[in-house]
């Protein structure tokens, strides 16, 4: 018997406007049943209740934009990642687009692993002072209305930005193990 091929699909995406009032768990049914309207060929766990196997990055919160976002996809059969991102991106909801899908090693670490440091911008009248940001995190820019954080992946809490979350826009973009180009491309 031949033995099974396991190919690892991972899928750079963004969430914003609409988007990010959803949770990621409802994001996940989402994009799995986006995937199935599109006959994706999913890997599927093993046992009792056999589920496709995504695997995502650190969870975003609501209410927070995710503008270089992952997921990873296992899948037994090789697809063409131009004419994927044509079928899939119709069905997402508004304000979500994958950017970009690549064939990544299943040798490589998770994605929650993977996340090494996340930039986030704050934009608004009501930002956070200097002595409500806790010490981990590094205040990378600051301007009237505008500050950009960076802070480690490694533990991250987001319970400093709660207070000030309906008043302010916070995008997060996430810098990948091998994304440092990243902090150059954000617009």
């Amino acid at each position: 018997m031949k033995p099974e091929i396991i190919c690892r699909l991972r899928l750079l995406y963004e969430k914003r406007g609409i988007s990010e009032l959803i949770s990621q768990r409802n994001f996940a049914r989402i994009l799995e049943r986006s995937l199935r309207r599109i006959d994706f060929p999913f890997k599927f766990t093993e046992g009792f209740h056999p589920r496709p196997r995504l695997s995502f990055g650190p969870p975003l919160p609501v209410n927070i934009a995710g503008l270089n976002e992952a997921v990873d996809i296992y899948t037994s059969t090789l697809l063409n990642e131009e004419k994927l991102l044509s079928r899939i991106n119709p069905l997402l909801p508004e304000g979500t687009r994958v950017l970009r899908a690549e064939w990544v090693p299943l040798s490589l670490p998770s994605l929650v692993k993977s996340a090494l440091l996340a930039m986030y911008f704050l934009k608004g009248e009501c930002l956070p002072s200097r002595d409500q940001i806790p010490s981990f995190v590094e205040i990378r820019d600051e301007k009237p209305h505008q500050l950009i954080l960076l802070i480690k992946m490694e533990g991250l809490n987001h319970t400093f930005l709660r207070d000030h979350l309906g008043f302010i826009t916070v995008e997060r973009f996430i810098l990948w193990s091998a994304d440092e180009e990243g902090r150059s491309n954000h617009n």
